[in-house]
């Protein structure tokens, strides 16, 4: 028996398969296709971070190994440093101190030095003065009368002989006597003799173009000889003086010996 066959339904069953497919594929297949897509994509995105984060830190890790491996030669470089610099500064302090103490060594010298020639200086002071003291002390005692007269009559010929050699000198001290009648200070290592007060009497009198006072003083301290003031002129010769002359060569000969010596 032969089936009968119904086109239409046949074509009409088609249709609806085939619309029902096309709303099947839009509706859900799509969507579907589109969603698996979009997680492979992002599975493939992930992949792709995760493989780039495995390649940092695996460069990471080398960075690291590597750092771990240099690390002994590292610190040994750091501390080879670290040494030199301490014993940069170790030179350099030891250099300040040096400088320092050499800087207080040098005045410390040279205030022993100072003070030792001050004190040198004091004691050829002291010395020198004891010298001429002693000196004094025994030509007082010993010194003749005679050397005492020599002296006196030297200086009365130095004040005689002064308007022969001295003309201008001599008008300046009668210019410098103010009084009517001026004095004649004498200081006299001794007693003066009559003769010799008025032979010095004479000679200022001279000089001073008018008779003058005298007035006389002994000091022993003198040793021998006169000292004479009349206005503004002072003349001295005795031994004290000429000893205190003698002072700088006393202290002249002293310096030179010591001098030797060292």
């Amino acid at each position: 028996m032969l089936l009968e066959i119904d086109l239409v339904t046949i074509l009409a069953e088609i249709i609806n398969f085939l619309v029902l497919a096309v709303a099947l594929y839009f509706l859900l297949f799509k969507p579907m296709m589109k969603r698996i897509n979009e997680r492979t994509e992002e599975k493939e995105k992930n992949l792709q971070e995760a493989l780039e984060k495995e390649a940092e830190a695996e460069e990471k890790l080398n960075t690291i190994e590597a750092r771990l491996s240099n690390l002994d030669s590292e610190i040994e470089s750091r501390l080879e440093s670290a040494f030199q610099k301490a014993q940069i500064e170790r030179e350099s302090l030891l250099k300040a101190t040096r400088d320092e103490a050499e800087k207080i060594l040098s005045e410390a010298e040279n205030e022993a030095a100072k003070r030792q020639k001050q004190e040198i200086e004091e004691l050829q002071e002291h010395l020198v003065d004891t010298i001429l003291d002693i000196s004094n002390q025994i030509l007082t005692k010993t010194s003749p009368d005679s050397v005492h007269e020599t002296l006196v009559e030297e200086l009365n010929a130095e004040i005689w002989d002064l308007g022969k050699t001295d003309m201008r000198q001599v008008r300046t001290i009668r210019d410098s006597l103010s009084e009517r009648t001026p004095t004649v200070h004498v200081v006299s290592a001794k007693e003066l003799s009559p003769e010799q007060q008025r032979s010095l009497v004479r000679t200022f009198s001279a000089l001073a173009d008018r008779n003058v006072n005298m007035e006389i003083e002994v000091d022993p301290k003198l040793i021998s000889g006169i000292r004479v003031r009349i206005g503004d002129l002072v003349v001295e010769n005795t031994l004290a003086i000429e000893l205190d002359e003698l002072k700088d060569d006393v202290v002249k000969a002293l310096e030179e010996s010591i001098n030797v010596e060292e």
